[in-house]
């Protein structure tokens, strides 16, 4: 069973997964993205913790993205 998350800790991770913030969403919301664009997700991150279900949808939306990294063309 998954836990509470610090939000620190969520952002974190997603940012490490090379997810980026791409724009404000609704209230205390941020919407994160993949380097691709395809893959998005809502991130309460007004609050100190992220609840169960929501740090569950954005493992899993993290997990789905089976994008290829970026290539450095300067090689």
């Amino acid at each position: 069973m998954i836990a509470e998350q610090p939000t620190r800790k969520v952002l974190q991770a997603l940012r490490a997964a090379g997810w980026s913030k791409l724009r404000d969403g609704a209230g205390s919301h941020t919407i994160y993205g993949c380097h691709t664009g395809k893959h998005d997700v809502s991130v309460p991150d007004g609050h100190r913790t992220i609840s169960p279900g929501v740090a569950r949808t954005i493992n899993k939306a993290v997990a789905s993205c089976d994008c290829p990294e970026e290539e450095d063309d300067n090689e």
